[in-house]
This record gives structure tokens, C-alpha cells and sequence, in this order.
């Protein structure tokens, strides 16, 4: 089983954002640990900036000091805490982070482009390795373009909520939707 992203809001408000969503069990989406890792790392590489904080177990708003925590720490983005009674705190998202351009632009870049090339698998398969040794992860180019794929479905979940939202704030019956996503650690 994998790190999977969860969802959760104040009634009326999820009421009416999933008008907007036609099939709300295209929501569900998950990542194996190894690959939340690499990506955690790997997409600073390709630029992005605020994608491998909301991929980051461990980020803790206001503690890194670039561009991008300054903003998610300015607009109050992400928040450390203990969802669902956890015991390890973890990095909590607001729908605010799904509002800013920068966010947007970065989603929508994953969703446009591919990302991600045979170096990323390269990188999965030496994690997997050093956590279990006699693991074999094939390096093939099915497995990138699953990978590719699984990174586009997260994407296209955060844009459909995104979305939504702006639906909700245009034409809805209220005039916001306060939403919290996180994806807990395995």
C-alpha cells in the first residue's frame, strides 16, 4: 500500500464543489513512499518549486526560507499538524495553495509536459535497493511512463479541485470553499 492523498472540508462547502466534479471517485489517487521520496528531490531539479514541498513528508512551512516557502508561509498555505488524531505531525494544504498562479503554473506544466525521464526511475530503483536489497525495480520505460502518468493524475486532481473551486466562487450558492489535503506518511 502507498502514501495516499486525503481530502477533507466542511460539509456544504464539499456539497458544492463536487457539483462541479463529475465523478468524485476520480479523486483518489496514491503514491508508493520510494517514489514520493525521489520526486521529493528530483523536481527541484526541474524546477519546480512548490510541488516538492507539497510532495515533502517532512516540510515544515516557514523553515526553508525560499521563494516559494515565503510564499505558502505569507499566504498561510500549509500548516503543521496532526490530522485525524495522528500522532506524527505532517504538512496539512489549504485551498490556498491550490489558488496561486505559481501552483497552478506548476500543475499545469506536469499535466503539459513530461517531467520526468529515465533518470527518475534511476533514482527509485538506488532507493528501493538501499532500503531492501534483494528488491528488484525494473528501470524500463513502462515504468516511466507509469510514473508520468501517476504525477499527471495528481496534477489533474489538484486542477479539477482548483477548478471547482473557481466555479464555486462564480456561480455557486456560497462564495468560498475551504478545503484541507494532505498525504500522510505510510
Amino acid at each position: 500500500m502507498g502514501e495516499y492523498l486525503v481530502i477533507w472540508g466542511e460539509l456544504e462547502g464539499v456539497a458544492e464543489l463536487l457539483k462541479f466534479i463529475e465523478d468524485p471517485r476520480d479523486l483518489y489517487w496514491e503514491i508508493g513512499w520510494h517514489h514520493r521520496e525521489v520526486l521529493t528531490r528530483w523536481l527541484p531539479k526541474k524546477g519546480f518549486k512548490i510541488l516538492p514541498k507539497l510532495m515533502d513528508p517532512n516540510y515544515t512551512p516557514g523553515t526553508v526560507n525560499d521563494d516559494a516557502d515565503k510564499l505558502i508561509t505569507t499566504e498561510q498555505a500549509c500548516y503543521w499538524g496532526n490530522p485525524g488524531g495522528r500522532e506524527d505531525p505532517i504538512p496539512v494544504w489549504k485551498t490556498k495553495i491550490l489558488e496561486l498562479t505559481q501552483t497552478r503554473d506548476e500543475l499545469k506544466r506536469v499535466i503539459e509536459e513530461d517531467v520526468l525521464d529515465i533518470s527518475f526511475e534511476e533514482e527509485v530503483m538506488k532507493d528501493v535497493v538501499k532500503t531492501h536489497p534483494d528488491a528488484h525495480y525494473p528501470v524500463t520505460e513502462q515504468s516511466l511512463e507509469n510514473s508520468k502518468e501517476h504525477l499527471k493524475d495528481l496534477a489533474r486532481i489538484l486542477m479539477r479541485i482548483a477548478n471547482g473551486i473557481d466555479q464555486v466562487k462564480q456561480g455557486g450558492e456560497i462564495p468560498y470553499v475551504e478545503l484541507e489535503f494532505y498525504i500522510p506518511r505510510g
